[in-house]
This record gives structure tokens, C-alpha cells and sequence, in this order.
């Protein structure tokens, strides 16, 4: 198998938006007091954050086999914190690594842009992605409630 990982711009968001629904869909699926979120929660939605991040402080990679999108990672900074805003990789190609090659070239960005924090957000219920997490070196630090409506 052949894949290739290229940085695309914000114009391009579009690209991510099958896979992104189905991560949304995975949240749902895996969420305990927030389901109605996910069922109401858009890409559109999602995409209004990264609007207003200037281009130098928002990494989009996607990777592709042949033509296909088949995993991405968004990495933001803000200050000095980089953040892995939001990552999937199609279930099928969840072997060969293409998960932590998108983390790992987000981190080699964060690091050569000077953050002193780089961190990723889990959705509760979605714990199961943690030992992928721990891989590459990142642990649970603190967990905020959110006030359920």
C-alpha cells in the first residue's frame, strides 16, 4: 500500500468532511450524557473555529490512498499551546501507523513553532483511544465537567 501525506489549507477543509462526520458519528455512538450534541453537531458547526485561526497557526494534513482521503489531523496553536483539535483514520487503516505519522508530524510543528504545551482533547465515552495517545506519549492530566442542559 502506497499513501500519501500532504498539508492542505483551510479552503480545503471540505476534503475532511466525510471522515470528519464519521468521527462525529463515533462520538455519538460512544457518548454517555451528550448524545444530542452529537446528533445536532455539523461540520459547518465545527469548521466556524477554525475560520478565525490565522493560517500560519492551523496545520491540516490529510492522507490519501491513491486518491482517497482516508485519515487527517488538525493541529491549532494558540499562544503556546498546540492543540490536535480533531484526527481520524478510516477503521480499516488503523494498522499501518497513519494515526501516529499525522500526531507525530502535528508535534514536530507545535516544537518547531515554539509551544511550551501541546495537548489533545477526548471526548468522555471515548476512552478507548487513550492506549494511542499514551503510544505517543500523552496522559490524562485533569477532567472538566460540563454542566449538562
Amino acid at each position: 500500500m502506497s499513501f500519501t501525506f500532504t498539508v492542505i489549507t483551510k479552503k480545503q477543509l471540505g476534503t475532511i468532511q466525510r471522515l470528519w462526520e464519521k468521527l462525529n458519528e463515533d462520538h455519538l455512538n460512544d457518548s454517555i450524557h451528550f448524545k444530542e450534541h452529537y446528533k445536532s453537531f455539523t461540520f459547518k458547526e465545527r469548521c466556524r473555529k477554525f475560520v478565525t485561526v490565522p493560517e500560519d497557526k492551523i496545520r491540516i494534513e490529510i492522507v490519501q490512498e491513491n486518491d482517497s482521503c482516508i485519515g487527517y489531523c488538525i493541529a491549532t496553536i494558540n499562544d503556546s499551546v498546540g492543540e490536535i483539535d480533531s484526527i481520524f483514520v478510516e477503521s480499516g487503516f488503523r494498522k499501518y501507523g497513519l494515526g501516529s505519522s499525522l500526531v507525530e508530524n502535528s508535534i514536530q510543528w507545535f516544537k518547531t513553532n515554539n509551544c511550551m504545551k501541546i495537548m489533545v482533547g477526548v471526548a468522555a465515552g471515548h476512552e478507548s483511544v487513550f492506549e494511542f495517545y499514551q503510544k505517543l506519549n500523552f496522559y490524562p492530566r485533569m477532567t472538566y465537567l460540563q454542566l449538562k442542559e
